[in-house]
C-alpha cells in the first residue's frame, strides 16, 4: 500500500489543481490529498476547481487572510491522523500556520517537502536554515536563483533541493496560438506598485513604437487603477483581471508579453505566455529570468525605463516571422516546467 500524501497551499486555485492533479496521475488516485488554509481568499478571489472533490478540504472557514491558526492547525492534525498522512507538501514557512505544521510534522514521523519560490537574502537566514534542516525533508522550489539561495544563504544539502516548483498546465495556454502580425504588447499584472506599471507606461512613450501601430495593454485590476489611468493615453488600454478560462485567448490576442516588475520571486505569467507562444521580456527582478529567458536581449533594469525603451524598440523593430521563431523556442523550453515535471521532482524529494 502506498503511503498518503497531503498537499496544503493558503488558497487552492487552478495553478495548484494542476500540480496536484499531475501527481494523482503518478502516483494512484486516493493517495494524494489537497487542502488549503480558507475557503476564500479576499486578494485574488481563485476559484477552487477541487472544491467538489473528496480529496479536499478547507483547514479553515475563514478567508487565508484572517488569523485562525489554532483552528487550522487542530484540522490539519485530524486530517493526517485520520487518512494516515505520512508525506507532506507545505507551501513555505513565513505563516505561522506552516511553521506550526512543519514542528508537527517533524515530532510525528510526517516526511515534509517545502515549496518555495523566494530568493531574496534575508535576515536571520542562518537560524531559517536550521530550522528547515530539522523540519524538512527536501526543498522544491522555482528554480536556479532559488536553488542557490537555499543552498548558500540558507546553507542546506543541494541534493534535497529539486526544481521546477513553479509551473502551470501548459496545454491549457498553448489552445490557440499567436497572430504574430499583432502590434499589441501584453502586461498581464496587478496594479500594484510592485509591478512597476508606470515605468512600463513611460518606456512605451519614451521608445515611440505606437507611432508604428504599437499598442500596450495592461491587464489586472487593483490599488493602482486611477493612477495608472490618469497616465495612461493614446495606444494604451486598462483592463481588469480576466478568468483562468479567458487566459489563452488573451495570450493569443498580443503579439508580445512583458513583466516588468521590481519585485517579482518568479511570475508564472510568463509561464503561461511562454506556453502560448509568445516572445517574453522579463525584468531582473523576475525570478524566473535565467531560467525561462536567459536571452540578456529579452531582459532589462526594472528601475531604467531609457534601457527598457530600447529593448521596446528591438522586439518592434523584428519581423513576424522572428517573433514566431522567439515564441516557438519559448514553447520549447517551457515545456520542461511542467506538473508532470513538478509532480516527478516531488516524488523524488519525498523518498529520499
Amino acid at each position: 500500500m502506498k503511503e498518503k500524501i497531503l498537499l496544503i497551499w493558503d488558497r487552492i486555485g487552478d495553478y495548484h489543481a494542476a500540480r496536484f492533479l499531475a501527481l494523482e496521475k503518478k502516483y494512484g488516485a486516493g493517495n494524494v490529498l489537497i487542502a488549503d488554509l480558507g475557503a476564500a481568499d479576499l486578494l485574488y478571489k481563485w476559484k477552487n476547481p477541487l472544491s467538489q472533490r473528496a480529496e479536499y478540504q478547507a483547514l479553515s472557514d475563514r478567508p487565508v487572510e484572517e488569523k485562525d491558526s489554532a483552528a487550522r492547525l487542530a484540522a490539519f492534525k485530524k486530517l493526517v491522523k485520520t487518512h494516515n498522512i505520512r508525506i507532506a507538501g507545505i507551501a513555505g514557512y513565513g505563516r505561522p500556520e506552516y511553521r506550526n505544521m512543519l514542528l508537527w510534522c517533524r515530532m510525528n514521523g510526517v516526511r515534509v517537502v517545502l515549496f518555495a519560490e523566494t530568493w531574496y537574502p534575508g535576515k536571520l537566514d542562518s537560524l531559517k536554515g536550521l530550522f528547515l534542516r530539522f523540519t524538512c525533508r527536501g526543498f522544491l522550489v522555482s528554480g536556479q536563483r532559488a536553488k542557490e539561495h537555499f543552498s548558500s544563504y540558507l546553507g542546506l544539502d543541494e541534493q534535497k533541493i529539486r526544481l521546477p516548483y513553479s509551473v502551470v498546465d501548459n496545454g491549457h495556454f498553448a489552445q490557440v496560438s499567436p497572430d504574430y502580425e499583432n502590434r499589441k504588447i501584453l502586461c498581464l499584472a496587478r496594479f500594484s506598485p510592485e509591478k512597476n506599471l508606470l515605468n512600463l507606461i513611460k518606456a512605451y512613450r519614451l521608445s515611440g513604437i505606437s507611432e508604428q501601430g504599437w499598442s500596450l495593454d495592461l491587464v489586472g485590476g487593483g490599488p493602482m487603477k486611477d493612477e495608472l489611468e490618469k497616465e495612461s493615453g493614446n495606444g494604451i488600454q486598462l483592463r481588469d483581471w480576466v478568468s483562468y478560462g479567458e487566459l489563452p485567448s488573451l495570450y493569443a490576442s498580443a503579439g508580445v508579453f512583458i513583466l516588468p516588475s521590481s519585485f517579482e520571486p518568479w511570475g508564472l505569467v510568463v509561464n503561461e505566455a511562454m506556453a502560448a507562444g509568445l516572445p517574453v521580456l522579463v525584468s531582473e527582478e523576475c525570478g524566473c529570468a535565467p531560467d525561462l529567458v536567459p536571452e540578456k536581449n529579452f531582459r532589462f533594469p526594472a528601475g531604467d525605463p531609457t534601457a527598457l525603451a530600447g529593448v521596446l524598440k528591438k522586439i518592434a523593430g523584428m519581423e513576424p516571422s522572428e517573433r514566431k521563431a522567439t515564441g516557438e523556442r519559448n514553447r520549447n523550453r517551457i515545456a520542461g516546467f511542467s506538473p508532470e515535471a513538478w509532480a516527478d521532482a516531488f516524488l523524488a524529494l519525498a523518498s529520499k
